[in-house]
């Protein structure tokens, strides 16, 4: 039987191109520092909404680069562990 992997990344929509840069062996290898601190992913082609004067609303396409890196500022004790999201720390000061 063959494992299956999932992989969701915020802020990106991971189309087969962009799934082949950023996916869970490349963010692993970034958090344990063997990698690359920051890959850029371009897509050609994004669907985006446009609004104009009177609430009109335009789809375009036009090309977007992304950059995805690790970022560590958020939910992080004194001790500089992470906590899920939703944790309430009790220990004195605020996160």
């Amino acid at each position: 039987m063959k494992g299956r992997k999932l992989c969701k990344v915020r802020s990106f929509t991971l189309i087969y191109h962009a799934s082949k840069l950023v996916n869970f062996e490349v963010i692993e290898a970034m958090i344990l520092g063997q990698g690359e601190s920051v890959v850029n992913v371009h897509t050609e082609h994004k669907v985006k909404r446009k609004r104009r004067a009177g609430g009109v609303v335009d789809l375009v396409t036009e090309p977007e680069n992304k950059r995805y890196r690790i970022s560590f500022k958020r939910r992080r004790l004194p001790d500089y562990s992470s906590v899920p999201l939703g944790y309430i720390y009790r220990g004195g000061t605020e996160l």
